[in-house]
């Protein structure tokens, strides 16, 4: 098991069947999976550039439907498959994890920068063609996996990154919460915390598996 495998098992079963493959090389994670680190990653850098770490005004109703249904087709596609009425592919698992994982971000800042008692007037989305370009991204990075076009390292470093930002959104909020109106390094704190859990969950898999 390589680095990129270890990362992987943190959140992923990394069934064969359901990954992609370059030659003997599996991808770290299944194929829903990676779409869904993918767009967490592409949700977390597009936000860290634009400069909305303290983004706390709640979506436009536009943006908050955009949001909802984005989880509807992972629901509906993991839910139906699983209860047998129809056999999922890895494209529908590619399309419905990236309309899942781009917007995973924004939310998790929502929550962390929203304050009931004060005015709220930083935006996570200035309007709803961020969100959406970001949504097309995300497919768009889907989309180049599932067809073969992205080498192996590529995807690998992207799924083992996102990772560790899947579980940093956690110690984000966490700290966030525990640290409101004080100055705290809360983005390095937090990667240093989604890096610590990734390796104690994948270490614990790894023990039990």
């Amino acid at each position: 098991m390589n680095v990129f495998d270890f990362f992987g098992s943190a959140v992923c079963h990394q069934m064969a069947e359901r990954s992609f493959f370059w030659g003997n090389c599996q991808s770290p994670l299944c194929a829903r999976c990676t779409a869904i680190e993918g767009g967490i990653i592409l949700g977390v850098i597009f936000l860290w550039l634009a400069g909305r770490k303290d983004g706390n005004r709640p979506f436009s109703p536009s943006g908050v439907v955009l949001a909802a249904l984005s989880f509807l087709p992972i629901a509906i596609d993991g839910v139906g498959s699983y209860l047998g009425f129809w056999q999922s592919n890895n494209l529908l698992r590619v399309l419905t994890g990236a309309l899942a994982g781009y917007g995973l971000p924004g939310l998790f800042l929502l929550a962390a920068n929203f304050s009931p008692a004060k005015e709220n007037t930083n935006p996570v989305y200035k309007n709803t063609g961020e969100q959406i370009g970001l949504l097309l991204a995300a497919v768009a990075y889907g989309l180049l996996v599932w067809l073969g076009i992205l080498p192996y390292f590529l995807v690998a470093i992207v799924s083992a990154v996102g990772v560790v930002c899947f579980y940093g959104c956690f110690w984000f909020l966490i700290l966030r919460t525990m640290t409101a109106g004080k100055k705290f390094p809360c983005f390095l704190c937090s990667l240093a915390g989604g890096f610590f859990t990734v390796f104690v969950v994948a270490t614990i898999v790894q023990r039990i598996s």
